[in-house]
């Protein structure tokens, strides 16, 4: 048995700048960062891009935007700036060059004939290793069908080679990835044996699923992670969520900051079994952190995904700021993504006209007729307040006492107002869409609807 590393904590993220980051890539790294983090260690980023052909730049900086998205930070690398780097394998060639030939030496390895590929010689035997999630894993060596291929060349090395060469040099203790690198890890054992370096602590997670229980494919379905950014999620939502695939402190609690993840994670609480990737799970947890927003954030955030769309969405950016942060504050418990801005906040713009279908304003019981002559009693009651009354504290105790004193049921009274307001049957309370909206366009809004209902009266 090869020797396990007795030293400080290091971790390690390895993506390939091949693709954009996918959530599988990102809910990995998030682990090394808190088991780094707990056991006071140090987190490494190391971009492996030994495929020249496939390896592109606009992937490395995905990788690089997306993990400082999740607020993920690494601990070293090299120095650009005053800030770190990530390590990259193209950067690193001696280091493969010389493993080579060290095993090439040792007739570990050998060139093949006539050619420049380098193979790793392979015996037939069973590579035993202690896995933190697993247990006891073994791999037969007959599984792989004899030797493989470290490199193209001595100056192109295969990610088998360069990823043990790395992880020796940066001292690294613990690898925490995918239960599909199973196998990889038992190549990896042998060739550590062979350049007699050390074995770190091997963690293999659970691999993420879709809804149907296969695995979380780059060519299915949305796996960018960045992609859920540009949709209106949060980062602290998906960092929440990603936490919560395949790992579970216990107990009911759900939503947790990245601190109290850190005290909270431990690899013996990560399950075996693949998690499932379930969209409406995360939409519903980007909810509740899009509703814990103060008024300023929530305005930041609905003007950003409003720019989107700056020609679709210009009359709600050009209102008053004051006014666009208030209709955000009324429909922020409604908030998802931002996809539902557009339509949540349609009743908020100036020009609205009010395209519903006249029916929709009575309420239940009501007949057309009463309906009519409460739109056209509220609308001048209405008129009678004064700007300075116009604040929820104070028009919803007023209008209310207003409706028992006629003996007439608010919600005779308030649903006309609350479709008058906006068209909808599902929105904010009346009170605060008016507020919003102002006194002399809560009269207009409601006169327009008395006139619509009037005339589909008057046209039976």
């Amino acid at each position: 048995m090869a020797k396990e590393i007795k030293r400080q904590i290091r971790t390690r993220i390895a993506p390939s700048p091949t693709g954009m980051l996918h959530v599988g890539t990102a809910r990995a790294a998030l682990f090394n960062e808190l088991f780094a983090r707990k056991q006071g260690g140090e987190f490494v980023l190391r971009i492996e891009d030994t495929d020249r052909q496939r390896s592109e730049k606009k992937f490395e900086q995905d990788v690089l935007t997306g993990l400082k998205w999740l607020g993920l930070e690494w601990d070293e690398g090299p120095d650009i700036g005053g800030k770190y780097g990530p390590y990259r394998q193209s950067e690193r060639g001696e280091f493969y060059r010389a493993a080579l030939q060290q095993l090439i030496d040792d007739e570990r390895a050998y060139q093949v004939p006539h050619g420049e590929a380098i193979v790793f010689r392979v015996s037939e035997e069973e590579i035993v290793f202690t896995d933190l999630i697993r247990g006891t894993v073994k791999v037969p060596t007959s599984s792989w069908g004899g030797d493989f291929i470290v490199a193209r060349s001595m100056n192109d090395p295969l990610y088998h080679l360069a990823a043990v060469v790395d992880d020796q040099l940066m001292q690294i203790s613990h690898v925490i990835r995918g239960e599909d690198h199973l196998t990889n890890t038992a190549r990896h054992i042998l060739l550590q044996r062979s350049l007699a370096y050390e074995t770190p602590q091997y963690a293999h997670l659970p691999l993420l699923l879709d809804e149907g229980r296969r695995k979380l494919s780059k060519r299915a379905g949305d796996v960018s992670l960045l992609s859920y950014r540009d949709k209106g999620y949060l980062a602290d939502a998906m960092l929440n969520y990603l936490a919560l695939l395949g790992w579970n402190p216990g107990g009911q609690e759900e939503y947790f900051t990245h601190e109290e993840l850190v005290r909270s994670f431990n690899l013996s609480k990560v399950q075996k079994g693949g998690a499932i990737f379930n969209q409406v799970k995360l939409t519903s947890m980007n909810k509740h952190y899009l509703q814990e927003l103060d008024e300023d954030k929530l305005l930041d955030w609905g003007k950003k995904y409003l720019l989107l769309d700056q020609k679709k969405n210009h009359e709600l950016l050009g209102m008053e700021e004051g006014r666009l942060k208030a209709a955000l504050k009324t429909e922020q418990g409604r908030l998802s993504t931002y996809h539902e801005l557009e339509v949540l906040l349609d009743w908020a713009r100036p020009s609205w006209a009010g395209e519903y279908k006249s029916d929709l304003l009575i309420w239940r019981e009501s007949t057309a007729a009463d309906t009519i002559n409460y739109l056209s009693a509220l609308a001048e009651e209405f008129k009678l307040m004064g700007n300075s009354d116009w604040v929820e504290e104070t028009l919803t105790p007023r209008i209310l006492s207003w409706i028992r004193a006629r003996n007439w049921h608010n919600g005779a009274v308030l649903w006309p107002m609350r479709v008058a307001l906006t068209g909808r049957e599902n929105s904010p309370g009346p009170f605060a869409v008016a507020v919003v909206v102002g006194k002399t366009e809560t009269v207009t809004r409601l006169e327009l609807a008395h006139k619509k209902l009037q005339d589909s009266i008057s046209g039976e």
